[in-house]
């Protein structure tokens, strides 16, 4: 049946089911590429660095500026590169409105974070183990909550994470796009710092800065910026529909802390610059 026969919320069931499915090949407990590994190795390693100073649990969270830019597979791939040391990792998917770690990652349970918030009590049962014989769980986002904002920002929401940061090594915040909503900002009381997914070819330089300056102004440390998604023609390992794969680090680095969490930004502005005044130049010689 095509799709065009199909009514538009269908079609998108459909798309973001596929899309899934695709994203899964590259999870890293599935996916046998040395490189792939080794790039969230390298994040994970950086990541330690820039949270060396915090006693206990690290908890840090997961942003993008816009959706679709690789944060999710991102997320759940750290989160099984640390388990794979031997730390107790607690993913938790708190993009309460469109969540995808569930079905990502292939767990049951309908219940979860927006469930756990209205009801300590479905705490141990909310909480599924994501492979046997490995050190992470996951808490799925639960029940679509017509407040979501409020709930992530709830002195309830910090409580519970005090309570698990008594149980985990790190705890791993996947939240939703900062330009989109503001449920990542509220919580930054929480938090460690952000970790900045940002996609090859896809994410737009001004939603990028824009996104940074919201995290500037709420005072959110940056732990780093991931460069997601680039091109295996340049040295990249992933597929080209969807991105993603190896990070650019070679191209572009790993920069974690303040001075360079821009760099990709200017680089793009540079490039625009350039083309700008390469296309001026050549119609003032015509």
């Amino acid at each position: 049946m095509s799709l065009f026969g199909l009514k538009k919320k269908d079609r998108n069931k459909i798309a973001f089911a596929d899309s899934i499915r695709q994203e899964r090949q590259y999870l890293i407990w599935s996916n046998k590429d040395f490189f792939l590994r080794e790039s969230y190795k390298s994040t994970r390693t950086n990541v330690k660095f820039s949270l060396a100073g915090v006693e206990g649990c690290k908890i840090f969270g997961v942003i993008s500026s816009m959706q679709s830019e690789g944060k999710s597979i991102t997320a759940a791939n750290l989160a099984m590169s640390f388990a794979d040391t031997g730390a107790s990792v607690l993913l938790i998917d708190c993009d309460l409105r469109k969540p995808k770690l569930s079905r990502l990652l292939e767990t049951s349970g309908d219940r979860g974070l927006s469930d756990v918030l209205m009801d300590f009590s479905l705490l141990s049962s909310s909480i599924v183990q994501v492979k046997d014989g490995k050190r992470l769980w996951l808490l799925s986002s639960g029940s679509i909550p017509p407040n979501p904002s409020e709930l992530l920002g709830s002195e309830t929401m910090q409580k519970l994470i005090e309570i698990l940061s008594n149980k985990f090594d790190y705890i791993i915040l996947d939240t939703p796009p900062v330009d989109m909503v503001t449920d990542a900002l509220v919580l930054n009381p929480i938090i460690d710092g952000m970790l900045f997914v940002v996609r090859a070819g896809a994410s737009d330089r001004r939603a990028i800065q824009h996104a940074i300056d919201q995290l500037e102004y709420t005072h959110t440390k940056i732990l780093g910026i991931v460069f997601n998604g680039s091109d295996s023609a340049s040295g990249g390992y992933g597929y080209k529909k969807y991105g993603y794969g190896k990070y650019g680090y070679r191209r572009y680095g790993y920069s974690y802390g303040y001075q360079n969490k821009v760099a990709y930004v200017k680089e793009t502005e540079e490039a625009q610059k350039s083309q700008e005044e390469s296309t001026n130049t050549q119609e003032t010689n015509d």
